[in-house]
């Protein structure tokens, strides 16, 4: 929540000069590099867990020896799956996290989408396994809350 913050308050700060129309246009071609490293995020650290579990079950079947050596279709199979599930039953997620909590233009996406991308890589390379929606959740009400706090849907569940 708090980077999501500060990366909004300075992008505010440093696109306040420009053309409304044109730094729209910038921030929604942005917000596809932005969602890409969300994404990859995502990814990389819902998969983490999934595969854990399925390197513990070939561990305790006898079919590797140690958890370094979970062969190389593990992951490719976990990502696989997360993708496709986000793509298949994500959109009702992505509805209320871009306009039930707070109202999101695209300027704010990017700033939203960076910092729960950063968040997320930050944790995958300590190995803390966090909520992808929670951090993404955290990162727009940061957003919200640079507008004002009662910007925020604070109670909706």
């Amino acid at each position: 929540m708090v980077v999501a913050f500060i990366i909004t308050v300075l992008i505010v700060n440093i696109s306040k000069r420009s053309n409304p129309y044109k730094a729209e246009n910038w921030f929604k071609r942005l917000q596809l590099v932005s969602s890409a490293a969300f994404s990859l995020g995502h990814g990389g650290n819902d998969a983490q867990k999934v595969m854990g579990i399925i390197a513990a079950a070939m561990v305790a079947h006898g079919s590797i020896g140690h958890l370094k050596d979970v062969p190389d279709w593990v992951p490719f199979a976990c990502f696989t799956a997360i993708g496709l599930g986000t793509l298949s039953g994500g959109w009702k997620i992505v509805k209320t996290m871009g306009t039930r909590i707070t109202k999101v233009t695209p300027l704010e996406g990017v700033s939203a989408e960076t910092a729960g991308a950063i968040t997320l890589y930050m944790t995958e390379s300590l190995g803390i396994p966090v909520s992808t929606t929670h951090t993404i959740t955290g990162s727009i009400i940061g957003v919200g809350a640079t507008k004002r706090l009662s910007a925020v849907r604070w109670g909706l569940r």
